[in-house]
């Protein structure tokens, strides 16, 4: 299927081979955010034969030092507040001052001072972005990554 269906206003379905005419309506993909709420989940409990253990303990590359845990530290800590921090619930987080973050946060732990650098970390750790309109706009979240928990 193409990246855009294609729906006709005159009919309930146009083919992918029809030309578009004025009455096609383009209809554009959306990125699937289905959420397990994993806030009240026992991970202390979990075995290595779980299918959850995966997802929490992210394979071989759980460490104190890897991605997430600085990340988690680093949004535990209230001196970096006013760059980042959780949203209210816990389930998600969001920059609120990119420049400051670039400048202070990016090369203090991660010793790079690039945000493209960092946002490719983000999308290869599995963290989503939400693009809807509400509190929860431009935040990130991943359904592993909650506050409270370490990563």
């Amino acid at each position: 299927m193409s990246d855009v269906e294609e729906r006709s206003s005159s009919s309930s379905s146009v083919s992918s081979q029809q030309p578009a005419n004025e009455d096609t309506i383009r209809v554009p993909r959306r990125v699937d955010h289905t959420y397990h709420d994993y806030a009240n989940y026992r991970v202390d409990l979990l075995r290595p034969s779980d299918p959850d253990y995966t997802a929490f303990h992210g394979g071989n590359r759980k460490s104190a030092n890897n991605f997430p845990a600085k990340l988690h530290s680093i949004l535990s800590n209230s001196e970096y507040g006013h760059i980042i921090r959780w949203m209210p619930h816990g389930r998600a987080w969001k920059i609120f001052n990119k420049d400051l973050m670039v400048s202070e946060v990016i090369p203090k732990y991660w010793g790079q001072t690039k945000y493209e650098s960092f946002s490719r970390q983000l999308s290869g750790w599995g963290f989503k972005r939400l693009h809807q309109a509400g509190p929860d706009f431009r935040a990130y979240y991943h359904e592993c990554f909650l506050r409270g928990l370490p990563f």
